[in-house]
């Protein structure tokens, strides 16, 4: 006898009492740790399948003790629990549903079949993966979706939400089901469960859903990407959505309030900060071209008057900067350029060497054994880190 299905007839029950059929002590291979298999006569637990993890709850056993269920699996129709403590076969039970959990799965995936079903209706696309996490849920499509059709599908989903229709559930015979245009990701073969949201979508699947759309609440496409060939949606739907909307508009509000401004004038503010930013990179390259030419002036002539090389240190210019001032200087020097960049850390130096007549690793050998120095390079140009006080350091190059 296959276990008695009771959400398939009330998706909404909470609480239900059981025989208990069987109960078989097993033993995880990797802890070691006993745990126990239970089956009863009738169950309301979802167990885990079709992209949506089993339920949660407790069973209570005749003495009162509650026993917490840890995990529900579906085997050729019998649905089996986990429990860490052994049940006794005939006694009768009493199961409680993790409502707050099932609920919630519920609007996640009920909400996914309308948005699978509209997509199948207007583009054809079949919905070809499935998941339902803790935290969001992806819908994979097979075909391409633009950002203004995404949101024109969210935005029907949303009105059949509104119409409030109800959500079915049947078993049709073979006949029955050889005539039906439903969406199923295998093939199926003996019982097949099927659910129907009015004219909206007709799909084969074994979990429990809402009676009425109206459940649902707000349906909500927080994300899209191309996914093989396809599409990649990840969706809110409910309780979720409402949670990630306050998140949202309290960042909006917080934002105002640093720019001094009302949430509506945000996009204004953001796009003259923008320009601001732009004017500003703008000036700050002109100053680094100008302080380049200056500082290169400077390092050239003390290379003529000593030995032909630059050994100095850097710390006003930007990296991209500093390489432009370096290439300059490896072009109008006879001897190498050594150029310390100080880093956040008292004593901690990033490091560029170059020549174009030397060959600058052993500058990079002789760094890493006086000071331990990490980097490399080619000979023309070595880069990488070094400890140690810049007088010392660039005494022994």
């Amino acid at each position: 006898m296959m276990t008695i299905k009771l959400y398939d007839t009330d998706s909404h029950i909470q609480q239900f009492s059981a025989v208990v059929i069987s109960c078989e002590e097993r033993e995880d291979r990797r802890s070691g740790q006993v745990f126990y298999i239970v089956e009863l006569d009738q169950t309301a637990f979802f167990a885990e399948g079709g992209g949506q993890a089993a339920d949660r709850g407790t069973i209570i056993d005749l003495s009162g003790a509650v026993h917490a269920v840890l995990d529900v699996q579906e085997i050729k129709e019998h649905i089996y629990h986990k429990l860490e403590a052994p049940l006794t076969v005939g006694e009768k039970v009493i199961g409680q549903i993790d409502w707050a959990f099932r609920f919630d799965n519920m609007q996640q995936h009920s909400g996914e079949h309308i948005l699978s079903g509209l997509c199948y209706a207007w583009k054809g696309y079949h919905n070809v993966g499935f998941h339902l996490g803790e935290e969001f849920t992806t819908i994979d499509f097979d075909g391409p979706l633009t950002a203004e059709e995404i949101k024109e599908l969210e935005y029907q989903a949303n009105q059949v939400v509104y119409r409030n229709i109800p959500i079915t559930v049947s078993y049709p015979s073979a006949q029955e089901l050889a005539e039906m245009d439903y969406r199923s990701k295998k093939e199926l073969t003996g019982r097949v469960r099927i659910v129907k949201v009015g004219d909206y979508d007709l799909c084969a699947c074994c979990a429990p859903h809402v009676m009425l759309t109206g459940e649902i609440g707000l349906i909500k496409v927080i994300r899209f990407e191309n996914y093989k060939g396809g599409v990649r949606l990840t969706i809110l739907c409910g309780s979720r959505a409402v949670r990630d909307y306050q998140k949202k508009n309290d960042l909006v509000y917080q934002v105002a309030a640093g720019f001094s401004t009302k949430p509506e004038k945000i996009e204004d503010v953001l796009e003259k900060q923008a320009k601001e930013l732009e004017d500003l990179k703008a000036h700050t390259l002109a100053i680094n071209q100008t302080l380049i030419r200056l500082k290169a002036r400077q390092l050239i002539r003390q290379a003529k008057e000593e030995d032909g090389s630059v050994r100095f240190v850097e710390d006003l210019l930007d990296p991209v900067a500093v390489r432009s001032l370096v290439n300059h200087l490896t072009e109008q020097v006879p001897g190498h350029v050594v150029c310390l960049i100080p880093k956040k850390e008292p004593g901690e130096f990033g490091y560029i060497a170059a020549s174009a007549t030397e060959d600058v690793r052993n500058i990079a050998a002789s760094l890493k054994d006086r000071f331990g120095a990490r980097g490399g390079g080619s000979a023309k140009m070595v880069q990488g880190s070094v400890k140690g006080t810049a007088e010392e350091i660039l005494k022994e190059i």
